[in-house]
């Protein structure tokens, strides 16, 4: 048996999320306000978007929980459809990274998860998106092989959206 001399508290474990993490998820949300400029969407809403998430993943389309050494949630990682059309509803996706306390190591770990798993699937692009002056994102995003592909200005409209930076992923197979 091999023993490893990593604290349990600083290990992390991306598994699968499943409906029991809701509570977990909607907590790392609260922290990563920035994706709604400070304002939340109402927690209603954003329950029921995450509950639907969680509930339908299948074998593209997946939500990942990152916890520590003792089972709390530490951020999140969701490949979501980006496209209805069938014909191109399982080419392209929507990576959605999102973390409890800046980290870069969490970040690159979540973000090379789901590009992993995306190598294992039909897939060819993967979509993300970060607020401009979300400096560790963007570098993540970087990091792990995304190229910048534009610029998406601010909403003024509730639930108002800062400046965002669009990415893409170009998956090999």
């Amino acid at each position: 048996m091999m023993r490893t001399s990593i604290a349990p508290t600083s290990r992390i474990l991306i598994r699968q999320g499943g409906l029991t993490d809701l509570e977990g998820v909607l907590r790392v949300c609260e922290k990563h306000s920035e994706y709604w400029d400070g304002r939340l969407p109402s927690e209603i809403r954003l329950s029921e978007y995450f509950s639907r998430a969680l509930s339908s993943q299948d074998e593209v389309f997946q939500f990942w929980i990152a916890e520590n050494g003792h089972g709390s949630v530490l951020g999140w990682e969701m490949l979501a459809a980006r496209s209805a059309d069938p014909a191109r509803r399982r080419l392209t996706a929507e990576a959605t990274t999102c973390l409890g306390k800046p980290s870069g190591h969490l970040g690159r770990t979540l973000a090379t998860h789901a590009i992993r798993h995306a190598v294992r699937t039909p897939l060819q692009y993967l979509f993300a998106q970060a607020p401009v002056r979300d400096t560790l994102m963007v570098s993540v995003l970087e990091a792990v092989g995304y190229q910048e592909v534009g610029l998406i200005p601010g909403a003024a409209k509730p639930p108002a959206q800062p400046e965002r930076l669009e990415f893409v992923y170009v998956v090999e197979h």
